[in-house]
């Protein structure tokens, strides 16, 4: 958790969400905590509005990392940056290199004579759990909403989700006077309601930019704005392993990747 963050009990938003490589060699899981969304949303939008980033019909259009292949889509981008680094909410991500020679067995997750679908389930849903109960003390009665995904089935993962944090008495919301998740739900953040989903999705966007650079100037040119933004020199495996969880915290409170390795 975020020595900086002190809420306590609070009704966040969180937004959840996935970015791979073409090749799946990484697999990269992130999480955005609002604990004002209203505050960030608003501001997001005014700041496409300003920049004229709308439709025909006056609704602000979609900006994701995959879209910054242009001066204009990448002054939008960095825009969202902005709104991130001005408000009160964090972001945490879980890394996990899928290579055999790096240490992943997708047998950790099962059995050698289950399927692999059903073992690809479980590990994507510890993972997301990794990710999400590291905050689970700054929240009750919150909202999760999950952009669409392509790993796994939505509304399967939802429910997996719901389980183990989304229902009173049992999971972690065990000993709580609510549940930590009140309400769980897969959602197009194309559509302007959730568009501070797209947020997170430019922050974790970046991280896979570093891991395999691309030749595209505006994406390598948000990636350097992120780190000169948030004070962060590195999103690399080095880096953020070379700081215990005390010094992350101390240093980078809004901010945060978790390199996960395998228990020998």
């Amino acid at each position: 958790m975020a020595s900086l963050v002190v809420w306590y009990y609070v009704r966040m938003l969180t937004t959840f969400d996935e970015c791979y490589d073409s090749n799946h060699t990484y697999l990269i899981l992130g999480a955005l905590f609002n604990p004002r969304p209203k505050d960030i949303h608003r501001e997001f939008l005014k700041a496409k509005r300003d920049k004229g980033y709308v439709g025909a019909d006056g609704s602000a259009k979609e900006i994701k990392y995959s879209y910054c292949n242009s001066r204009k889509r990448y002054s939008i981008a960095a825009k969202a940056v902005d709104c991130f680094r001005n408000s009160q909410s964090f972001f945490w991500a879980i890394v996990i290199d899928q290579r055999p020679e790096a240490g992943f067995n997708i047998d950790f997750f099962g059995s050698r004579y289950e399927p692999k679908a059903l073992k690809k389930a479980r590990a994507y849903k510890k993972f997301t759990e990794l990710l999400l109960r590291s905050n689970i003390p700054t929240i009750e009665n919150g909202i999760l909403l999950t952009d669409r995904l392509t790993r796994c089935k939505g509304d399967e993962f939802c429910h997996l989700i719901r389980e183990l944090f989304g229902t009173h008495g049992a999971g972690y919301s065990a000993g709580r006077n609510k549940p930590v998740f009140r309400h769980i739900q897969e959602v197009d953040t194309a559509l302007e309601q959730y568009h501070v989903g797209q947020i997170g999705d430019i922050l974790q966007g970046v991280i896979l930019n570093e891991l395999l650079p691309t030749k595209g100037q505006w994406k390598r040119k948000l990636r350097n704005y992120v780190k000169k933004q948030l004070g962060v020199p590195s999103l690399l495996r080095n880096y953020w392993q070379s700081l215990s969880k005390w010094q992350q915290d101390q240093t980078h409170p809004k901010y945060q990747i978790w390199y996960w390795r395998p228990d020998k």
